[in-house]
């Protein structure tokens, strides 16, 4: 039905209601300067990101887990020098294994999830 049609249908507006229009916006279009802008990745240096990395797991009966206490030693089904995950954001992003460098824990990253690190810059570059 055209607007018109409608308008007749209804006997166009009535005292105190109101008229209702079609709206008729411009079409959107990008302006020219904004197609070839490109966006460095500068602006995010400051903004902070959760790395976590799993050194492994195990199993505990209930009555173990109970049992611990503050020395405990939980044995994990990895070891020094083995492959671990390395996510960002709780995505996975990476491989690595476990080092120590002056008796600290590291990652020492050995491959990068493409697909993962493509989902992160997307749309920055």
């Amino acid at each position: 039905m055209t607007e018109e049609e409608i308008r007749s249908l209804l006997g166009g507006p009535r005292k105190g209601e109101v008229e209702i229009r079609k709206v008729q916006f411009p079409s959107l279009k990008p302006a020219a300067e904004m197609e070839n802008l490109k966006t460095g990745l500068f602006h995010l240096d400051d903004v902070y990101i959760e790395i976590s990395v799993e050194l492994g797991q195990g199993e505990l009966k209930l009555g173990e887990l109970l049992s611990l206490e503050e020395g405990s030693v939980l044995r994990l089904d990895k070891a020094v020098g083995e492959s671990v995950e390395v996510n960002i954001n709780q995505q996975r992003f990476a491989k690595g294994e476990v080092i120590v460098v002056n008796d600290v824990f590291n990652v020492r990253i050995n491959a990068i999830n493409k697909t993962q690190n493509l989902k992160l810059s997307e749309g920055l570059l």
